[in-house]
């Protein structure tokens, strides 16, 4: 195993415990293993184009109380990892319930960035074109739609749902049917 596939197993597997700014995440990583910032830069690019991690906040700490910030310190990004299992999504749909808002703030933006990424992995294997804006409208007509249903299809819905968005075969297929479903009830 080559030295960089170890650096990028430790990247994945610190960020999947806890989400960590860049600093937070070099600092980490350097207790275990010497890495340089652009390699790390590197394996970061890599993972958030192969849709394994997002960016979901930024940690405003690094400017050390300066008030007036004039430039973005990519230090500050925060990285998570996009769980794509069944169960994680289902949890994340349930969180959309929760009386905490910042709960469901922090749920319906890793459901849209998994949502997007399905849309997209369906577009590239059909025609079927759909511009950011409608895939937001979208998802949200989705969730409109589950709530908007009896306690056991809702149930079965967010079943379908969660099965739907994650990484499993025939997920896609699922979430076509899904959405032609959805839109049919609608009109």
């Amino acid at each position: 195993m080559s030295k960089n596939h170890k650096l990028k197993e430790l990247t994945l597997k610190m960020i999947g415990e806890n989400e960590l700014s860049r600093k937070k995440l070099l600092e980490e990583i350097r207790k275990q293993s010497n890495i340089s910032d652009k390699t790390l830069n590197e394996i970061l690019m890599s993972f958030l184009k192969e849709g394994k991690i997002y960016i979901t906040g930024y940690d405003f700490d690094v400017y050390d109380g300066i008030k007036r910030i004039q430039s973005i310190k990519a230090d500050g990004i925060i990285f998570s990892v996009i769980k794509t299992d069944p169960l994680d999504i289902n949890i994340l749909i349930n969180q959309l319930e929760s009386d905490d808002p910042t709960e469901v703030k922090n749920a319906s933006h890793k459901l849209k960035i998994i949502f997007r990424g399905k849309i997209d992995e369906m577009e590239n294997s059909t025609s079927k074109d759909l511009n950011t804006n409608n895939k937001a409208l979208l998802f949200n007509r989705i969730i409109y739609y589950l709530n908007t249903q009896p306690q056991d299809q809702k149930t079965v819905l967010k079943n379908k749902l969660a099965w739907s968005l994650s990484s499993e075969k025939g997920s896609t297929d699922l979430l076509k049917n899904l959405i032609n479903y959805i839109e049919s009830q609608s009109e």
